[in-house]
C-alpha cells in the first residue's frame, strides 16, 4: 500500500488512542481562510456514518473517532494540500468509471475514498511491499480476483479491469463483516480480512448494536489510522469546495475510456487538440508515446470527447461527469471574513530556515510558529507550512527551457533570483534540466 500522507497518519497515530474527549481540538484554517471547527466535522462525519448503515454512536464514541478524523482533515487541507489536490484532480479522472461501478454493485459511494487512501488514485503506484495500482493489490490477490500479473502484462496497472477485482473484493468483505461495521470492511482492505476476523472474534462483538467503537481498540495501529485516513478523504470528495479545494462551476471536461493504447498524436489529431493541450489535461501522459495502458480514461474538453468517440467508434467508452469537478486551477486565496487574512501553503525547500520563509513572506516568525503548531525553529524539507500573509500571492510555476538559466529566467518572470533559489532549493544554479519545473509567487 502506498501510504501518500505520511505526516497526516503519524498525527492520526499519535492521538486515535485517546480513551477521553479532554479537550476539544483546535479548529483547522482553509487556504481561502475559511475556519472550519472540530464539531463541524464531527457532525459531518456523523451524516457520512448514517449513509455507511453505521448505528447511533454514543458522544463518547463519536469524539474518539472524530478527533484523527479532524487531525487528517487537518493536513489534508494545510500541511498536505498540494499533494491532496493533485490527488483530487487525479482521481477525477477515475471517480466517475468508480462511482458507476459501486452503483451497480450497491456498494456505498463513499468507498471511492479507497484509492485516494491508497493510492492518491496514481494508476501506476507502486509500494514497497509490492502493491501495484489505483487499489494497491498484491500479486497473490490481485490473481486470485482474475487480474493478469506478469513481466509483460501486470493488469494491476489497468483502472478499469483492476476495479472490477476492488469491487468483488469489497462486496466479499461487506458480506463477512457488514452485519457488524462497514468500517470493518475498510479496515479489513488494509489488514487482510483473516486478521480482521480474528479481532471481532476476540472483541466478542457479534451485531451493529456493538460495532466498529468496540473493536478499535483491538485494531493494528496503522490500521487505527487508516479508516480515519479513509474517512477524512471521503468528507473532502463529498464537498471539497468547503475544505477549500478549487472546484469548477462548469462541466468543462468529459472522461474517455480506450480500451487499448492509443498514440497520444493520434488522440490529439482525432480529437482536434493541441498536443500541449492533451499533456496539460493529462499530464502523466508526457512521457508516454503512447497511452500506457488498456483502459486508460483520458481528460478531454467535452466538445474534443465527443470528436474522439465519434472517431474510435467501439475503441471508447464515455463517462459521465462527477458533482463537484476539481478544478485544474490553484485555490483562490481570500478572506472568508474580517477576521481571518489570506493564507497560502508552503513547502519547505532545502537550505530554508523558518527565519528565511518569515522574511521572504514578511511574516513575523511567531506568527509562523503559531499557525503550524512549531516550538523553536525546527522544519524538514517536504514539509508544508501554512503561511498567513497580508496581500494575496499566486503560486505559479514555471518550465525550464532550453538555453534558459536562473538569471534569464528571474527577468523574465520579473522576480529575484534568491526567490527563485529559495523557493526551489537551487543550490547549483548551473544545473538546471530541461523541463524541470520552479516555483515561484507573485
Amino acid at each position: 500500500m502506498v501510504r501518500i500522507f505520511a505526516i497526516a497518519i503519524l498525527m492520526s497515530n499519535a492521538i486515535v488512542g485517546s480513551q477521553a474527549f479532554a479537550k476539544t481540538p483546535k479548529a483547522l484554517t482553509t487556504v481561502t481562510g475559511r475556519s472550519i471547527s472540530f464539531f463541524d466535522n464531527r457532525d459531518r462525519l456523523l451524516h457520512l456514518l448514517d449513509r455507511l448503515g453505521e448505528p447511533a454512536w454514543t458522544k463518547k464514541e463519536l469524539n474518539r473517532l472524530a478527533i484523527p478524523v479532524h487531525a487528517y482533515l487537518k493536513a489534508f487541507t494545510g500541511r498536505q494540500y498540494h499533494r491532496t489536490l493533485g490527488a483530487l484532480q487525479r482521481g477525477d479522472r477515475y471517480r466517475p468509471m468508480i462511482r458507476a461501478k459501486l452503483r451497480r454493485s450497491n456498494i456505498p459511494l463513499a468507498f471511492e475514498a479507497l484509492p485516494m487512501a491508497e493510492s492518491a488514485y496514481r494508476f501506476n503506484a507502486h509500494s514497497r511491499a509490492g502493491a501495484r495500482g489505483l487499489w494497491q493489490y498484491m500479486p497473490s490477490s490481485a490473481r486470485h480476483y482474475g487480474l493478469h500479473v506478469g513481466r509483460k502484462l501486470d493488469e494491476r496497472a489497468d483502472p478499469v479491469l483492476s476495479t472490477d477485482a476492488a469491487i468483488k473484493y469489497l462486496k466479499f468483505l461487506n458480506r463477512k463483516f457488514g452485519k457488524i461495521s462497514v468500517l470493518l470492511s475498510v479496515a479489513a482492505y488494509n489488514a487482510g480480512e483473516g486478521r480482521i476476523a480474528g479481532i471481532v472474534r476476540k472483541s466478542g462483538v457479534r451485531s451493529k448494536s456493538r460495532g466498529y467503537s468496540h473493536v478499535i481498540r483491538y485494531l493494528p495501529k496503522e490500521t487505527r489510522g487508516y479508516v480515519p485516513e479513509f474517512l477524512a478523504a471521503a468528507l473532502i470528495l463529498k464537498d471539497p469546495e468547503h475544505f477549500g479545494f478549487p472546484v469548477s462551476k462548469h462541466h468543462a471536461y468529459s472522461y474517455v475510456q480506450l480500451h487499448t493504447p492509443e498514440s497520444v498524436k493520434k488522440i490529439a489529431r482525432l480529437a482536434k487538440l493541441p498536443l500541449a493541450k492533451v499533456h496539460q489535461l493529462n499530464p502523466e501522459l508526457k512521457k508516454f508515446g503512447r497511452t500506457p495502458t488498456n483502459n486508460f480514461i483520458l481528460r478531454l474538453p467535452s466538445n474534443a470527447a465527443s470528436r474522439l468517440k465519434s472517431k474510435l467508434a467501439i475503441k471508447t467508452t464515455l463517462w459521465k461527469q462527477v458533482t463537484n469537478p476539481i478544478s485544474l486551477a490553484s485555490a483562490k486565496r481570500k478572506s472568508q471574513n474580517k477576521k481571518s487574512n489570506p493564507h497560502i501553503i508552503y513547502q519547505v525547500r532545502k537550505g530554508n530556515n523558518l527565519g528565511g520563509i518569515a522574511k521572504m513572506f514578511a511574516v513575523p516568525i511567531q506568527n509562523l510558529r503559531k499557525k503550524n503548531n512549531i516550538k523553536g525553529n525546527r522544519i524538514w524539507v517536504g514539509q508544508s507550512l501554512i503561511i498567513p500573509i497580508k496581500k494575496n500571492l499566486d503560486r505559479k510555476i514555471y518550465r525550464v527551457k532550453a538555453g534558459d538559466n536562473l538569471g534569464l529566467i528571474a527577468r523574465r518572470l520579473g522576480i529575484s533570483i534568491q526567490h527563485l533559489k529559495f523557493v526551489n532549493g537551487v543550490t547549483n544554479p548551473r544545473r538546471l534540466q530541461l523541463g524541470q519545473k520552479l516555483v515561484y509567487y507573485v
